[in-house]
């Protein structure tokens, strides 16, 4: 079980990655139909990261490990998988968004978005090493814990940049693709706060009587 939750946690951090090559291509190549089929692949991880969460819950409810590792565990995968419906929920919403809309953008804006984007996935990168040691070693689970937190303040930093750039630059778009980006924006933030969500977690169950 423990072995599937390790592979979970590999698809939750595909996820992640695969959205931002996604956006590297949207926003530097401004390639919409390119981007578009790496966002796709996003929902099939997405997918895959769910059929195994379904399979762990499936061996929990079996009742074979000690009634509060299984509680804990089943929180555990409930918070990783939070991380990847935020990664998907970008992925669906993005493509809706036309194309003049990030043509008309600042580079400063590109910019912003695309270096939000890489500190999440570096965020995420943590988050999997994170997992592996809880599971294993627990030799490193402060450091990554702590390396989480600060990039995930690092990535509000930048959103709240964002939000100014935005407001900066005069746009010749509707209300409803205002409303769609500023709720694609949210979610991406989400990213790395439903991370970091996931390693104060960890620390809560290696400082209580119940680890995994």
């Amino acid at each position: 079980m423990l072995e599937k939750a390790i592979k979970h946690g590999q698809k939750v951090q595909e996820c992640v990655r695969e959205l931002g090559r996604g956006l590297e291509i949207l926003l530097k190549e401004k390639n919409l139909e390119k981007a578009r089929g790496i966002f796709n692949n996003v929902d099939l991880l997405e997918d895959e990261a769910d059929s195994l969460r379904r399979e762990i819950q499936k061996d929990i409810s079996k009742g074979e490990l000690n009634p509060s590792v299984r509680t804990d565990l089943s929180h555990l995968i409930k918070r990783m998988d939070d991380v990847a419906n935020c990664a998907n929920g970008v992925a669906r919403r993005i493509t809706t968004i036309p194309i003049k809309f990030w043509e008309q953008s600042s580079a400063e804006t590109i910019n912003l978005v695309i270096e939000m984007m890489k500190i999440t996935v570096k965020c995420v990168d943590f988050l999997d090493k994170l997992v592996i040691d809880l599971l294993e070693e627990r030799t490193h689970v402060k450091e990554f814990a702590s390396q989480i937190n600060y990039l995930e303040h690092e990535v509000d930093i930048l959103n709240i940049e964002l939000r100014r750039s935005l407001q900066e630059t005069n746009y010749d778009i509707n209300y409803f693709t205002a409303f769609t980006i500023g709720s694609i924006f949210d979610i991406l933030e989400g990213i790395s706060d439903a991370i970091e969500v996931v390693a104060d977690y960890i620390m809560v169950l290696l400082t209580s009587a119940n680890v995994l």
